[in-house]
């Protein structure tokens, strides 16, 4: 039963990714339509989204109707598909550079810095704001003396 319900939801997300990512596509499986607004769209039943890749679908949707409407087949999966190759290619230029494809300590430092940076300037745009002057005027100090620091 398990099985049947797993594979029922793997066909459910493969549709949803076959209608947002790939217009060149003329059914998707399980028997979804492809319209937007029909009963029957794996749209329809799409609780939440990564929202990294709400972007990436607003944009594909527009283009996927502009492309609909001039009568132009196109896919977002095959435009990205030498992209994605490259990418999972461990021998391709793009990861050449790496060593054994291993992840280095300063790249997870580094990675971390900018993710620590992006969530205290959301933690900074909710104080209310005498404490936001207070911590700007803190943050710019600090930055004055790294510049002094460099020169010296």
């Amino acid at each position: 039963m398990l099985f049947i319900f797993n594979h029922l939801i793997d066909i459910y997300f493969e549709a949803v990714a076959m209608w947002l990512f790939d217009g060149a596509v003329e059914e998707l499986p399980g028997g979804y339509d492809k319209g937007e607004l029909s009963p029957n769209s794996p749209v329809k039943e799409l609780k939440s989204f990564p929202q990294d890749l709400v972007l990436v679908g607003r944009s594909s949707v527009l283009i996927k109707g502009l492309s609909s409407r001039l009568g132009i087949p196109w896919s977002l999966a095959r435009e990205w598909a030498p992209i994605g190759e490259q990418v999972l290619n461990p021998k391709s230029e793009l990861n050449l550079g790496k060593e054994n494809n291993r992840i280095r300590f300063k790249e997870v430092v580094s990675t971390l810095k900018k993710w620590g940076k992006g969530k205290s300037a959301g933690l900074v745009k909710k104080l209310p704001p005498p404490l936001r002057t207070r911590v700007a005027a803190i943050a710019v100090k600090i930055q004055e003396r790294k510049e002094r620091k460099a020169l010296s």
